[in-house]
């Protein structure tokens, strides 16, 4: 029997709360080592020197815009982790902003869902660790279910559909201006990304470059908007009392930032010192007048021939949700209704020709997708321990403990089926049945 519902309906001003946004910043810092502070630079040149040192302006700023739904999040940096087995695994690097507010997200969503996990689930949960996920697999091979399927699943982070995750996360909270914040975060990987192509599609290379070039003009006006935009410029430091996080201890998480960010620091510290000093205001004023004007002679040139197509366009584009997400994004991109009329009609061309699958993936290394993940994948635990097999699951690493080979062949075919209700696939090279002769190696440790 499921915990009684929380009250769900006025979360935003619990993400937005002062003393939330306070132990969000304080996580945050507390997880980057001192001598890292001021050279961990995020997307916007940001460190986590430079946002504490205007701290109290900054908290301020971030509960304004989540209040009033202006917050948007930034495109993270991408950097390529090596894996130990070879290959790559991408981690992105999130603002210092991004990552408070999907701290502050996390503090208060996480005590929603914790109630509802399943005990074999092992990840990023609080109270629990990978020598407790080792013990009960070890517990369960020497009590008779030596048959181990040793299951990981394909690419897992990038392979979560958005809409199942976040008809999922509906069920539980009902404030819709947090799912609309939480499909910002899920988007802005989508955006990064770009459009689906087919190799070979004579449309990529030509929107590509027409996304690159309004991508980085975004990415001037929004430094010049945030910088210069008046109603955040006298906020009311006495709300914060940030002075408090000095005199405090704070004992940080194990599992909120990505591996990669202490080798994406070393490798990305000079260019981004070099190319945050060389933004100047005149620059960025041009860069806004360039957009603009771009803007207006976009819509102008396609505004009359597409006025009809764009009509059509527009009606079918409306009825499919990826349609409606794409288009309102790129509004704000392309600038006013002659955009939205060219941006409508490339979603419908996408949306008939089916380009690509439903947008999946979340960001590797931001705060709040490990219970993202875990919320999307305990369905999975439910059907198998449903049909009464010893689950332990990390993340997307699983093992079922059984008492005979045939048993074990039967939880591997179900955990296949478990796993295509949530679209998800297991890594075949990753996947197999260990005999009860054979060592179990599983998240690092030698399980006899």
């Amino acid at each position: 029997m499921n915990p009684p519902s929380l009250p769900t309906d006025h979360l935003l001003e619990q993400i937005a709360a002062p003393e939330n946004l306070l132990a969000a910043w304080r996580a945050v810092r507390g997880n980057v080592p001192s001598y890292r502070r001021k050279r961990a630079r995020g997307p916007d040149g940001l460190s986590i020197t430079d946002f504490g040192q205007d701290l109290q302006a900054q908290l301020h700023t971030v509960q304004d815009m989540l209040l009033k739904e202006r917050y948007q999040p930034l495109p993270p940096k991408v950097f390529q982790l090596p894996k130990k087995g070879g290959g790559t695994r991408p981690i992105s690097v999130l603002t210092v902003r991004d990552r408070v507010t999907q701290r502050a997200a996390q503090q208060v969503l996480e005590p929603l869902w914790e109630p509802t996990f399943l005990d074999c689930s092992f990840g990023f949960r609080p109270g629990v660790s990978v020598q407790q996920a080792v013990e009960v697999v070890h517990h369960f091979r020497h009590q008779g279910q030596a048959w181990v399927v040793d299951g990981d699943i394909a690419a897992c982070f990038d392979s979560l559909d958005h809409d199942l995750l976040l008809t999922r996360f509906q069920s539980r909270v009902k404030d819709k201006r947090v799912v609309r914040l939480v499909q910002n975060w899920l988007e802005v990987g989508l955006m990064q990304a770009g459009l689906p192509f087919e190799p070979g599609d004579p449309w990529q290379d030509g929107w590509q470059s027409l996304t690159g070039v309004l991508r980085r003009s975004m990415d001037w006006a929004l430094e010049y908007a945030l910088e210069y935009d008046a109603p955040y410029s006298a906020p009311r430091y006495d709300r914060y009392e940030a002075s408090r996080y000095e005199t405090e201890t704070y004992s940080p998480p194990r599992y909120e930032e990505g591996r990669g960010m202490e080798a994406y620091e070393d490798a990305q510290e000079e260019t981004d010192e070099g190319r945050r000093d060389g933004l100047s205001r005149r620059l960025r004023q041009r860069a806004v007048q360039r957009m603009a004007t771009s803007a207006l002679l976009w819509g102008a040139s396609f505004h009359r021939p597409l006025t009809a197509w764009a009509k059509k366009a527009v009606e079918y584009t409306f009825k499919t949700r990826a349609g409606r997400r794409l288009l309102r994004q790129s509004v704000i991109v392309s600038g006013g209704v002659a955009g939205a009329a060219l941006v409508a009609a490339v979603a419908s061309l996408v949306a008939q020709r089916k380009a690509g699958p439903p947008p999946t993936g979340v960001l590797q290394g931001s705060p709040l997708s490990p219970l993202l993940a875990n919320i999307y994948l305990h369905p999975f635990d439910v059907a198998m321990q449903k049909q009464h097999f010893h689950l332990a699951r990390f993340a997307d690493d699983w093992v079922v403990c059984c008492p005979s080979q045939e048993q074990a062949e039967g939880a591997h075919n179900e955990a296949i089926r478990a796993l295509a209700r949530l679209r998800l696939k297991v890594n075949p090279a990753k996947t197999r049945i260990v005999s009860p002769k054979e060592p179990l190696e599983w998240l690092g440790v030698v399980i006899k």
